[in-house]
Parts: structure tokens; C-alpha cells; sequence
């Protein structure tokens, strides 16, 4: 299939495609042919980014003895700079390309990106993830796309069941709209589903009260408290804030030094207290490792918490969702609130996290929305049913 001519809506085809399927090497060679890009044969490249997966894709060209035709970023921070000999120019010189170049997006949002280069005529556009799944042993892949086909595969029966259990037409067609997008790397297949607005809190899906208690874990500088206030219009109980980088931790608390109701907690949220180290490499995700460079301190929901009430719970952690879940296994089965849980940064996250829910309380309804056009804000909701939400609140 020609990528330039992808389905303008969701067919509900993707999960039956993948059932049919003959497992992850048939997988592979749909991937192959649906992006026309002949890796085997591939001789140069423009690489689209220059933050620091593109300058790994240069450096990995460079020591494969791949060409590189341009390397183009249209952020004025980066324009000018040196990558691989190469100065960083916009994204419109591009068009001083011939029109067969394969152009490679090293970025995990390449929806827009992808649909800007293909109205310029360019025929063979695709993300630096389609080289890492297809060419893995040369492309190192980063964590959202380690295992991806494999996964996808060996764990399709728990994919059809997650499409079961989903509360609602819309969320299944997200549902088809990420396999497909995971069996072709094609930002297309997405299209119609995505929804960048109101991430974390979709407007039509719930409302807020007035009296919530907001856990939000991965508060980064508070972007997405400032977002649920502006929401609330200011009329919520408290916010417990989790944040173990320490140089983004004081930027959160400088940024709510004068609301009192807002409490920063210089930790992650993780399955138990302590610290645990990460291995981060800039640009391939931070993932636990008993070697890791780099110590950040850990909790749990329910030793912070405590008996305290809580609503809704936000969670965008880089694959911890699962262990942070664990660790606030009591207060969930308690207070049965919100949640609202990425569920993209590991392959598997996008069913086992669904099961856990599920396992903590049968009751949740699941609701899945995509938030970005690449493998990232896939967004699952929990709900509680409107009997144990009414009891609890």
C-alpha cells in the first residue's frame, strides 16, 4: 500500500489483520511494504529533528556509512547548529531535495509533520521508529518501540479482549487506530482519531466537582495542574503533586509557592518507598536499572495519602505506571477515583495496565483517547460507575 493514499477514516480492520496475521515476521514485511522504504538498499537520508534522537539517528548514519542529505528543524534554538558536520536548516529547504529522498522524522510526534512533507510531493516519509522496528539491530530501539511488532503479536488475544471491554464506539476506534498505527508506523491511521485537546481531562467524557483531590504523578513544572485549576476555575480541595527531578521539582514548587493547596513531593510514585536508580540517556527514555547513573527518590499513593480522600489521579511516568498503580492498590479500591493513565511508554502497557485496572476494580469503565499524532498520549480512562462514584465522593 502506498503510504501517500492511507484510509482517511478507521476501518475496523487492523485487529482482524492482526489476528490474521502469521506472526511478528509477517508483521515486519507488512511494515516493509506499506512504507516503500527499502532499507536494505538505503543509501542516504534527510533526518527532520535535531533534538537528541535525530542526533542519534545522525550519529548511527555516520557509523553505518549512511548519507545524509540535510538535517532540518524549524525550532530557532536549534537552527545553525552543527549535527554531523551538517548546519540545522528549515524544514522548507527541504524542497531542494529531489522528491524520491527518504525523509526520517526523529520525533514521536510526526502526524503534522508528516503531513506537511507529503503535500510538498515527497514520497517516502516515515519516522525514525519505522528503523528501529525494522531494523533493530543497526537502529537501537527507543523504549515506545522496543518489542512493538513482538508484543503486538504474542499478546493479541489480551488486545481483542481490551477492545471488548471498552466503554464506548469512540474508544474502539482509537483502539483499531493504534494497532494500525503500530503495524505501519503510518501517523495516517491516526489521524482520525486524534484529539489534542483536553489531554488528561476530555470534555464530554467527565466533569469535575468542586471538591477534588487531584494526585497528579509526573508534574514535570506543574503544566497539567495549571490546566485542571484553569479547569476547576480554581475550586478544588488539594493537589499532591510527584516530581523526583530535582531541578524540575524546584521549578514546580517556585511555580506554586503561593497556593497552599497545591503540596509538591519531591518523589516518583513507584510500587514501594525508597530510592531506585535510572539509566537515562537523553533520548531513549529513562528506564530502572541497578546501574543507573542516576538516583531518584520513590513512594507510593497510599503512603502519602494515607486515609485521605482522593478523585482523580493522573499518571505519566515513563513505564512506571504499572508499579505506582500497585503502590496505591488501597486507596484506589477505597476512594475509586478518576483515572487518567498513559499508557504508551512499553508495548505491553497498552493492555496490562487496562488488566490491572480491571483487577483493582471490575467496576472501572474504559474509555482510551489519543492525544498526539505518533505513539505517545495514548490515554486511557478509568471510570467509576456512577453507584460506586456516588458512594464514595
Amino acid at each position: 500500500m502506498n503510504q501517500t493514499n492511507s484510509a482517511a477514516c478507521i476501518e475496523p480492520r487492523w485487529l482482524a489483520e492482526l489476528a490474521a496475521s502469521d506472526g511478528p515476521s509477517s508483521l515486519r514485511d507488512a511494515m516493509r511494504t506499506h512504507s516503500g522504504l527499502d532499507i536494505e538498499n538505503l543509501h542516504s537520508l534527510a533526518i527532520v529533528g535535531a533534538a537528541p534522537e535525530g542526533r542519534r539517528l545522525a550519529r548511527i548514519c555516520e557509523a553505518e556509512g549512511v548519507g545524509i542529505d540535510a538535517i532540518v528543524d524549524d525550532d530557532p534554538a536549534k537552527r545553525d547548529l552543527l549535527v554531523a558536520g551538517l548546519r540545522v536548516a528549515p524544514v522548507q529547504s527541504l524542497t531542494a531535495l529531489p522528491k524520491s529522498t527518504p525523509i526520517v522524522i526523529a520525533s514521536h510526534r510526526v502526524l503534522r509533520v508528516t503531513r506537511r512533507l507529503r503535500a510538498l510531493g515527497f514520497t517516502c516519509v516515515v519516522p525514525f521508529a519505522l528503523l528501529q522496528v525494522l531494523a533493530r539491530e543497526v537502529f537501537s530501539p527507543h523504549m515506545f518501540y522496543a518489542n512493538l511488532l513482538d508484543d503486538l503479536w504474542t499478546h493479541r488475544s489480551e488486545i481483542a479482549a481490551l477492545h471488548e471491554c471498552l466503554a464506548d464506539d469512540r474508544s474502539r476506534q482509537v483502539l483499531q487506530a493504534v494497532v494500525g498505527f503500530r503495524q505501519t508506523l503510518d501517523s495516517a491511521v491516526l489521524q482520525p482519531v486524534v484529539t489534542e485537546h483536553d489531554l488528561y481531562a476530555p470534555e464530554g467524557l467527565f466533569e469535575f466537582a468542586g471538591d477534588e483531590v487531584y494526585v497528579d504523578g509526573g508534574s514535570y513544572d506543574g503544566d497539567t495542574i495549571r490546566s485542571f485549576i484553569a479547569r476547576v476555575r480554581g475550586r478544588f480541595s488539594d493537589v499532591y503533586a510527584f516530581e523526583p527531578d530535582p531541578v524540575t521539582f524546584a521549578k514546580l514548587t517556585e511555580n506554586f509557592r503561593d497556593e497552599p493547596r497545591v503540596h509538591p513531593i519531591h518523589a516518583g510514585l513507584y510500587s514501594h518507598g525508597g530510592s531506585l536508580r535510572f539509566r537515562d540517556d537523553a533520548s531513549r527514555g529513562a528506564i530502572f536499572a541497578a546501574d543507573g547513573e542516576i538516583e531518584m527518590p520513590v513512594t507510593t499513593i497510599d503512603d502519602v495519602l494515607g486515609d485521605r480522600r482522593l478523585t482523580y489521579v493522573k499518571m505519566n511516568i515513563e513505564g512506571a505506571e504499572i508499579d505506582a498503580l500497585q503502590g496505591g492498590r488501597t486507596a484506589i479500591q477505597k476512594w475509586r477515583p478518576r483515572l487518567a493513565l498513559s499508557i504508551y511508554h512499553r508495548a505491553s502497557d497498552l493492555w496490562r495496565i487496562p488488566q490491572l485496572v480491571l483487577e483493582l476494580d471490575p467496576d472501572y469503565r474504559l474509555y482510551l483517547r489519543q492525544h498526539d499524532g505518533g505513539i505517545i498520549e495514548t490515554v486511557l480512562y478509568a471510570l467509576p460507575s456512577p453507584k460506586n462514584a456516588s458512594s464514595t465522593r
